[in-house]
């Protein structure tokens, strides 16, 4: 199987260089789908100005045709920054294509290959064969010293002698030293964030996607002697039942013709509900597409079918709404392959997915069971002021599903007015992983009672996003008042509460299930009515940010109670009164009374986890 894939990707592998020089060699590529060569932006001169690069000139075999830079990722020498996609004309003339591994583990016995310029010669093909040693973070791959890369050889393929894919890019050879350094193919999930060069935005708004999927389609189409899955089956691994190359091709193909995911929580979510535990994935190397999840079967030892099958009818529920017609084909072929399994496998595979119901795509905010993110905001207890230590966590799913993303490592704390920056950076790489199309995902604030007037909905984080407050000290196990509470708000119409400071201890204790506590006083002057409020078990309850007053309430006050029962009759359960509120402030300007409340939202069904240590400083 080795010498005939390396002869695939051979033919595969193209030189590039400028189009009015033929004979000169700037570096390698490989192409990875109908048109699209894959290659290192180092190798291209690319300079200050990228658009200025011009026409290229590709040439391997059988193929002598004009490119252009069409895509590259940042601008940097780093693996996860150093690729670029070339684009051959509309019409390009036919060829070979690779095929990309879904492994997540790195290779073992690899072979470069490339294009080299002899001394005084023209350009030449190239192969060595070497082995994986290591990683050189998320995505570099460290090529033992049993060969030399000639210079030209970069951008090349770096193919899995043992899997029969390709698996990485090659990079660069190591200074004064044999072996190297390639790019593994996981790099390419960066193209999301890829930067189109010029007009040339072919791919559309999610370029890695669009190019994993034409990948995909073509080796499902490929036949006869360019057929890389073909000479891969001819003499693949494994026993009868394993999950083969060809099962791999066609169920990519399939894949390749639904919707993406809503978000990558949503795949990730599909993903451990299959495997019955979540993978620990690196952030830089967790799925995006629905290809990626069938890269976790292979790392399962027993019943890689099985999972594989059952992966792959947890997403034909996910897509069933919105794709029938290919969905109905997966099942099809779902269909088809599990009738070649042994009757008590069939059941087995039946059994696992009696659960594949409770998927949901779009986890929508009705039983408030999609993804979270809070930030928990731990005042530093050795200086005075404001300054606090973060925190950021997520359920993905439900309760049981809670882990810490990022968390702050100042000694000091941060200061509460620059938290918005602070916090910029970690929450957008948490809200990327978990907002879905038509949902962004909901930031939560644990902070303590008095700093409830933070106008936390106006940070720049909070833009067009739902944005609630916790009350910090409720971590842990919930109270038994907090639980009641919140199980009396499911069975019962919302109705505000007013709560004024002489009588809050009296009106809190004997209100009905569904009450919910407004307060008409900014919180420094009703920090103690708030307390009683949390102390009473509510989990649901409001208040104003500006209507300041020292003595009897009035029209201002008015106005805030009848803002507040049109809320929560328009919301009708509490899992939907913070979308309410959301869309109530998008739809009215800052004059509104939307604008100058906030909301307190903490669900006891999903406490923030006790610490295991204790935010600490020198």
């Amino acid at each position: 199987m080795t010498a005939r894939l390396e002869q695939l990707a051979s033919r595969a592998t193209v030189r590039i260089g400028p189009y009015d020089a033929p004979g000169e060699l700037w570096g390698s590529g490989f192409l990875v789908a109908p048109g699209w060569v894959l290659t290192c932006a180092h190798v291209l001169p690319l300079g200050q100005d990228v658009e200025s690069i011009g026409e290229l000139r590709v040439q391997g075999h059988q193929l002598d045709a004009p490119a252009r830079l069409a895509y590259r990722l940042g601008g940097g020498t780093d693996p996860d920054q150093d690729l670029a996609l070339v684009r051959l004309p509309d019409a390009p003339p036919p060829h070979a294509c690779v095929r990309l591994t879904d492994h997540y583990d790195p290779p073992h016995r690899v072979t470069a290959l490339g294009w080299r310029t002899p001394k005084g010669g023209r350009p030449q093909s190239w192969s060595g064969h070497s082995e994986c040693n290591g990683r050189d973070g998320p995505y570099g791959l460290t090529l033992a010293p049993h060969m030399e890369i000639p210079h030209g050889a970069s951008g090349g393929p770096l193919l899995d002698r043992d899997r029969g894919v390709v698996a990485g890019i090659v990079k660069a050879r190591r200074a004064n030293k044999d072996g190297g350094l390639a790019v593994a193919v996981t790099a390419l999930r960066g193209f999301r964030a890829a930067r189109p060069v010029g007009d040339e935005d072919t791919l559309g708004p999610d370029p890695y996607a669009a190019l994993i999927r034409a990948h995909d389609l073509w080796h499902r189409r490929a036949v006869g002697g360019t057929s890389w899955v073909r000479t891969q089956s001819d003499t693949g691994r494994g026993g009868e039942r394993a999950w083969g190359p060809r099962d791999s091709a066609e169920a990519s193909a399939l894949l390749a013709a639904l919707p993406r995911p809503d978000s990558p929580a949503v795949l990730q979510r599909t993903i451990a509900l299959v495997l019955g535990y979540e993978p620990l994935w690196e952030d830089e190397l967790a799925p995006l597409d629905w290809r990626d999840g069938q890269g976790w079967v292979h790392d399962e030892p027993d019943g890689a079918d099985i999972i594989a099958l059952h992966y792959l009818l947890a997403v034909a529920h996910l897509c069933r709404d919105r794709s029938p017609d290919a969905v109905a084909e997966l099942e099809h072929w779902i269909k088809t392959r599990v009738q070649a399994l042994p009757d008590y496998l069939g059941a087995l595979l039946r059994s696992r997915t009696e659960d594949t119901d409770a998927l949901d795509a779009g986890c929508g905010a009705d039983d408030d069971q999609g993804p979270v993110v809070a930030v928990e905001l731990e005042p530093d207890p050795y200086r005075p002021g404001d300054r606090f230590h973060w925190r950021v966590w997520s359920w993905p799913d439900g309760p049981e599903t809670a882990r810490v993303l990022e968390e702050d490592e100042a000694d000091e704390g941060v200061p509460l007015t620059e938290l918005p920056q602070a916090l910029d950076e970690p929450l957008g790489r948490a809200f990327r992983q978990f907002d879905a199309e038509g949902r962004l995902t909901r930031l939560e604030l644990a902070l303590p009672v008095e700093h409830f007037g933070t106008h936390v909905h106006t940070w720049p984080l909070g833009a067009r996003r739902e944005v609630v407050l916790r009350c910090l000290k409720r971590r842990g196990e919930p109270a038994a008042a907090w639980r009641d509470r919140w199980g009396g708000l499911a069975v019962s119409d919302l109705k505000p509460l007013p709560v004024q400071p002489d009588y809050a201890q009296e009106a809190l204790a004997t209100a009905p299930p569904g009450a919910v506590p407004v307060l008409c006083r900014p919180p420094r002057q009703s920090e103690g009515p708030l307390a009683e409020t949390i102390g009473a078990g509510y989990g649901v309850a409001l208040w104003s940010l500006k209507n300041e007053h020292a003595r009897a309430c009035g029209t201002d006050c008015g106005e805030l109670y009848g803002t507040a029962a049109r809320l929560l009759d328009s919301a009708a359960r509490a899992t939907a009164v913070p979308e309410r509120l959301r869309l109530l402030r998008e739809k009215n300007d800052e004059t509104d009374w939307t604008h100058h409340i906030a909301l307190l939202y903490d669900d006891p069904r999903r406490p923030i986890p006790l610490r295991d240590d204790v935010l600490d400083s020198p």
